[in-house]
This record gives structure tokens, sequence and C-alpha cells, in this order.
């Protein structure tokens, strides 16, 4: 199929089709008619495309994804495999929750703090950040 046809039916743009083919993410065949050169792609793309934007919702890096795509295509990505990568991946995300829980506190008390009256000073911002960090431990 072609590329319009591709990016009309996975609801994606051609840009973003092109990107993922010099990315080698996708699978395509060159082709010329007359003077014009066209690429084919494979209906097995619309599963990659999927796949894709899954890995890439949960936080995958394209770079990640072209590794994890060419090693699940080639057999070489085993379920334990998957399983650990998606595991690290449930980590990053905690670790991100509570450090952006640590900024709505920090934030919060800062507010407040502006609306009591207090003056902003670097001082001040430090103590704030040091009080959030004796809570946490």
């Amino acid at each position: 199929m072609l590329i319009g046809e591709l990016a009309k039916m996975t609801g994606t743009t051609k840009d973003t089709i092109r990107h993922y083919d010099q990315l080698g993410l996708l699978l395509s065949v060159e082709r010329q008619a007359g003077s014009r050169r066209y690429k084919d792609y494979s209906t097995d793309n619309l599963e990659r495309i999927e796949m894709i934007r899954l890995a890439k919702y949960v936080g995958f890096t394209l770079g990640e994804i072209a590794e994890q795509v060419e090693k699940y295509y080639a057999g070489g990505l085993s379920h334990e495999e998957q399983i650990a990568m998606l595991g690290e991946r449930l980590m990053d995300v905690k670790d991100r929750i509570q450090k952006m829980q640590e900024v709505e506190i920090y934030l919060q008390q800062k507010i407040q703090w502006m609306q009591d009256g207090g003056q902003v000073k670097p001082e001040t911002c430090v103590a704030l950040h040091q009080q959030i960090q004796q809570t946490k431990n």
C-alpha cells in the first residue's frame, strides 16, 4: 500500500510514517513507476504502527522501540524479557510520579506562604524544599 493509504488507515501523518521508516521500524519496498520512485508498505505495518504507538505511550523512546521491534520480530525478545522491560518502565513511572508529588507539595506550600505575606527569597525556597525532603523521609 502507498504511504497515504497507510497514514489514513493508522491515523498518522505521512511524515510520521517516513520517520518511522527511516528508523527501520516499518517494512517497505522501493518501487519505480516510470520516472517516479515510491515506497510500497506491507499491511504488517498496521500492527507495527500500533505497537509503536503503545510503546511511546508508556514512555519508550523511538530508539528503544527500534531495538525492541527488531528483537521481537526476530523472535529474540522472550516473554520474560518483555515483562522485565515493562517492570523497569513501571519503576521509572513510579519514580516520576513521586518526584512530581514532591513538586506539587513544594508549590502548594510556596503559594500558601506567599499568600500569607511572605516574600520570595532564595533561602526561603531552599528551606521549603528541605522541609519537604524531611517529611518524605
